[in-house]
């Protein structure tokens, strides 16, 4: 991992970075004008909030940040956007919002600014890149921050000698974290009915909680929704149904009550109250695991990559919609708030960091440890497809889980009964085509 970083440290450090602060230009442009911004209930958010008045002083503009629960977000955007003159300035773009977002027009291309003002998109981790910056070649988006999932768990209680010693009494190996979906189930159950706790804390409301969550399991015994060459649905591989199943059993037989209908937030409601040992979720939720405020926790939780083959990476990048009012104040913005001291700012404040060079920082680490195995994670994670209809990928999934979780089904019929579902969902997408 370290090795990774520093490589990408040197790219980032051999050439310019992001145009930094707002300049006279952007006094030109701005003075005088809003710049509205819908934006996610999280962190990175209100790391934002925390540094807007830096632009608003240096352009003259007014940042206005409409910070909304993730579920209103999408039906809030597009009336905007598909308006002859757009509410937002600027938009934040979920990575599985890209293919529909580029299709229906809506995001400006970026490649003839960057040219312009010299801003060089080399600092960015690559994979997020091309999650969220280029589609086809084009770049539409500067990635803004990535939600990596992997493996949170309560560190004081795994390296207890005692909690290890029954470990090993348990399945005759010293512990390890576990190496496979199979064996991080079969030890959270155990590890929850040995400490008399929740084995795993889960997120199981549809659509886009359960969606995010599985998909880990999915990706981590090797399974896709495709074949990515192809593009034939691959939802009724036996990956899949293993993937499905054991996510239904850790659901029933070690997730906190009321999982079926929980999001992030309840998830981190439920490691900060100190009720659950493990969870495969989001690194971000991190600074409010360490917030001593409202957690009991501070200090006891670390991050590892999901274990087995993949893990699933979703990230959000910084557009310009086609209809904004004010596009050039609007670039003035992106290139300010992704600026080196700004992305620093943000990173320091709990922000989850898109720019290689930050995971190499060594104020940032101090900080954050567990984001020392951001890089290890990032080198084995994928987002969902980059097509027209991702939306209704996410819509069709959970309608998997909601028969298996819900309804009682077998995994094996319920993903055999998709397939055509997904298929469709491909037909004819220009986007996949040109991949």
């Amino acid at each position: 991992m370290r090795k990774f970083l520093s490589s990408a440290a040197l790219v980032a450090m051999a050439l310019p970075l992001l145009t930094g602060g707002a300049n006279a230009a952007a006094s030109d442009v701005c003075k005088g004008q809003d710049i509205n911004i819908l934006m996610e209930t999280v962190p990175d958010t209100t790391a934002l909030q925390g540094v807007k008045d830096e632009f608003e002083k240096q352009s003259g503009a007014k940042v206005n940040i409409e910070a909304v629960n993730y579920s209103l977000m999408h039906e809030k955007l597009v009336p905007s956007l598909t308006a002859s003159t757009g509410t937002y300035n600027v938009l934040i773009v979920d990575s599985y919002w890209v293919g529909e977002f580029k299709t229906a027009g809506w995001i400006m291309p970026l490649d003839d600014l960057i040219a312009r003002d010299k801003v060089d998109t080399g600092v960015y981790v690559p994979s997020l890149m091309e999650l969220n910056g280029k589609v086809d070649g084009t770049t539409y988006m500067l990635p803004f921050w990535q939600y990596a999932m992997g493996l949170l768990y309560r560190k004081d209680i795994v390296d207890d000698p005692a909690f290890q010693a029954a470990y090993k009494e348990k399945f005759q190996r010293d512990w390890r974290l576990p190496e496979s979906l199979e064996e991080y189930a079969e030890v959270a159950k155990w590890a929850g009915e040995y400490k008399k706790m929740y084995g795993v804390a889960m997120a199981g409301q549809r659509a886009d909680p359960v969606v995010m969550e599985a998909t880990n399991y999915l990706f981590s015994e090797g399974g896709d929704f495709y074949d990515r060459n192809s593009w034939k649905s691959t939802m009724d591989s036996p990956e899949a149904a293993k993937a499905v199943g054991v996510y239904a059993d850790l659901m029933k037989n070690a997730a906190q009550p009321g999982a079926l209908g929980a999001n992030f937030d309840d998830v981190a409601n439920t490691l900060k109250q100190g009720k659950a040992i493990f969870s495969i979720s989001y690194l971000f939720l991190f600074p409010t695991l360490q917030d001593p405020k409202d957690s009991q926790v501070v200090d006891k939780m670390m991050f590892a990559p999901m274990p087995g083959k993949d893990s699933f990476l979703g990230a959000w990048g910084w557009a310009i919609p086609s209809n904004a009012p004010n596009k050039d104040c609007s670039w003035e913005f992106l290139k300010w708030v992704e600026s080196k001291d700004v992305a620093l700012k943000r990173a320091m404040a709990g922000g989850q960091p898109t720019q290689a060079w930050i995971y190499d920082d060594k104020d940032f680490i101090a900080k954050w440890p567990m984001m020392a195995q951001v890089g290890d994670a990032l080198k084995h994670a994928k987002g969902l497809p980059i097509m027209s209809r991702s939306t209704q990928l996410v819509e069709t999934f959970a309608e998997v889980l909601g028969a298996v979780l819900a309804d009682g089904a077998k995994p094996e019929e319920a993903l055999e009964e998709s397939v055509p579902k997904f298929n469709r969902l491909v037909k004819g997408d220009p986007l996949l085509h040109k991949q």
